[in-house]
């Protein structure tokens, strides 16, 4: 049985530390050299290649800007760029797909990249802001409420049982679905029979419309996370609870953002990206079968 310091400290909002990331800051709280120059390498490079403007500011914020983190925790950065609203979602899709959730070397955090086209307050509220160019802190660090921290934790385990329960039942039939093509296909090499091949052929075509299903499913409730946690940071809150779950009313804070963090710290984000990597050999499969 985990005593009240034990929750405070593995709580899905992550451990509260006595500093800020050392991966990421220096003892002064500036951004490491070597991290700030691939993290501004690595975006100007990929933008020269999709858009002939580059950021006047880029802003580091999110739980690296805080106390609250762990050694795997997303480093978030926001920029503005001035495109047009339509130029703006492609570019945004393309960054989603092509630069975010890679890790800033010899770490394991992932880096990801959002921009809009002018500034938003909410990145300043959400807690630390950090502008990137000029090595400057707009808004300053954090500390957080550890009271919050038991109910928070409370009432994310429970709302997010609908999560986990969906996420379980399509990883937990993909698995079966596999396993089950993988055996048929045993089966089919040692068949005799011309009517034994037949059946057994149609069995396994049968399982690779199932695995396709399976990994559309699973993308699916990926994406229900996801949704959830972007509608919170849109709307600069997120839905409205019976349980209080903190002080102060933020995207950040947020039952949608809790929800996901829950997910993600129980390690299904790598499950479900080990899946996803997946689909286009089935997909082929499916197709040639």
């Amino acid at each position: 049985m985990k005593n009240l310091r034990d929750y405070l400290n593995e709580s899905i909002l992550d451990p509260i530390q006595d500093q800020l990331s050392p991966d990421l800051w220096d003892k002064n709280q500036k951004m490491l050299r070597s991290a700030k120059t691939h993290i501004v390498k690595r975006l100007e490079t990929w933008l020269k290649g999709v858009t002939n403007k580059l950021p006047e500011k880029l802003y580091v914020l999110g739980s690296m800007t805080g106390y609250q983190y762990t050694s795997k925790s997303d480093i978030d950065l926001n920029f503005v760029l001035d495109v047009s609203p339509e130029e703006r979602n492609k570019i945004l899709k393309q960054m989603m797909a092509e630069l975010n959730e890679k890790p800033l070397p010899g770490t394991e955090h992932p880096v990801n990249y959002y921009f809009d086209t002018e500034f938003r307050p909410r990145w300043k509220s959400e807690g630390g802001l950090y502008e990137l160019y000029k090595d400057k802190w707009l808004s300053q660090p954090k500390d957080v409420d550890k009271s919050t921290v038991v109910s928070s934790f409370r009432a994310t385990t429970e709302i997010s049982r609908f999560f986990i329960a969906g996420l379980d039942l399509m990883i937990s039939e993909y698995h079966s679905d596999v396993a089950a093509y993988e055996a048929y296909s045993e089966y089919l090499k040692n068949a005799i029979t011309r009517e034994d091949k037949k059946d057994l052929e149609k069995l396994i075509n049968i399982k690779l419309q199932e695995i396709v299903a399976d990994i559309d499913g699973v993308f699916i409730a990926k994406h229900m996370v996801w949704a959830l946690r972007k509608e919170a940071f849109d709307k600069d809150e997120g839905l409205e609870i019976n349980t209080k779950i903190d002080i102060k009313d933020s995207a950040n804070n947020s039952i949608n953002n809790l929800i996901y963090k829950y997910v993600e710290k129980l390690g299904y984000f790598d499950k479900i990206k080990k899946i996803l990597g997946e689909s286009d050999k089935w997909n082929k499969e499916l197709q040639t079968g």
